[in-house]
Parts: structure tokens; sequence; C-alpha cells
């Protein structure tokens, strides 16, 4: 079998995925397909088929800070998030042919007020490309509910962070695991330093 006679197969064999992951809090609460429920359902298969499937590459194509008001008591707040917006390649291997595989493309959004928006952006776009790849069935329709009205404010503008010490471009840094942009690395040594700095002089200042 070729690797789309493999995948074909998967997907003959999957089953809809059950909702186990609960998100947000309160009248916002929501049941939603977790990534380890999508791995639980993918890994046996693939290991059945001798496939492999993993991110072989990605890109970061937009980050910025969002600024949203929202109302809560009658009392109207500003929160700052951290949004980032990553491109991955997933690819899908014959293990019996390695030479022989398949890409997918898959986009992910990352939000959060720390340093989280890399990591939820990639675990985001991973699980889709294996839920578009197998044509996993979740019940999940994006046109059939409305967005919440927010209040949102983007600049759209690059913003660019210096380390007040040396005066170094503070750059968007990956830790070996996730990439933190920029502007997290700035907000964070702001609060744990008192100033902004690079990599190398908040080590420094330690």
């Amino acid at each position: 079998m070729n690797i789309y006679e493999k995948l074909a197969a998967i997907t003959a064999e999957l089953n809809v995925v059950a909702k186990n992951l609960k998100v947000g809090e309160g009248r916002n609460t929501y049941k939603a397909v977790g990534e380890a429920d999508v791995l639980a359902a993918v890994k046996p298969l693939e290991a059945k088929y001798k496939v492999y499937s993993y991110p072989c590459s990605r890109q970061i194509v937009d980050n910025d800070v969002i600024t949203s008001k929202k109302v809560y008591n009658g009392q109207e707040s500003e929160v700052s998030e951290f949004y980032m917006r990553v491109e991955t390649t997933y690819r899908f291997v014959n293990l019996e042919d390695p030479k022989d595989y398949c890409d997918i493309t898959t986009y992910g959004d990352g939000l959060d007020s720390g340093d989280k928006a890399p990591g939820k952006a990639m675990t985001y776009g991973d699980k889709y490309a294996l839920l578009k790849a197998y044509k996993i069935i979740t019940g999940d329709d994006p046109d059939q509910t409305a967005s919440e009205e927010t209040k949102i404010n983007r600049s759209f503008k690059h913003v660019e962070y210096k380390c007040e010490n040396c005066g170094a471009p503070i750059e968007d840094y990956f830790d070996g695991k996730d990439t933190i942009p920029a502007a997290a690395l700035a907000k964070r040594s702001k609060e744990k330093l008192g100033r902004v700095l690079c990599i190398k002089c908040g080590k420094a200042a330690k």
C-alpha cells in the first residue's frame, strides 16, 4: 500500500472522536475535542498501518498584542493578550517506504496573556492537521456557532522591543521547545527585573 492508500484505510476505520475537553468557565463553558483524544484515536491505527506523522516544519506568520474590552457585572475591563499564528507542515510517512510521504499545511492560532501563545498555536495546528487528514468526525461545525461579541483593538503595527541595557533588539526566542514572542519576553523581563532586557542581559542581571 502506498501512503495515500494507508491514509484512506485509516480514515475508513476511525470513528467519531468524543469531546472530552472542558473549555472556559461558567456560562462560557463548552466541550471540545482535545489533542489527546485525537492522538488516542489515531496512534493505534497509524501503528497498525505503519504510518508515522509529525510536524516537519513550522513558521510564525503573524504575531501581535491584542487588547480586548469585556464587561462583567457592569464593569468594563481591558485585557491585553499575546496572539500568534503558526503555519505548520505536517508530514505523513509510509514506514515501509520512507521516501513515500505526503505533506499538508495547517494553521493554528494561540492567544494567551502569558507565554503560552506559541504552544497553543502549535497544538491547535497539529490537532487539526490530523482531524482533516483523516476526516475525523467531531460533530463541530464552526459555521453553526456565532462568535461572542467582544470589542477588540488590534494595532496591526510591528512593535520593536529593545534592551534597555545594551540597546540590542529583542527578538522571538526559541527555548528548545516553544518560540516565545519578543513581546512576551519584554513583558516578562519588565515584571521580573523592572526593565526590558534581552536574554543575555537578563541572565546577567539575575
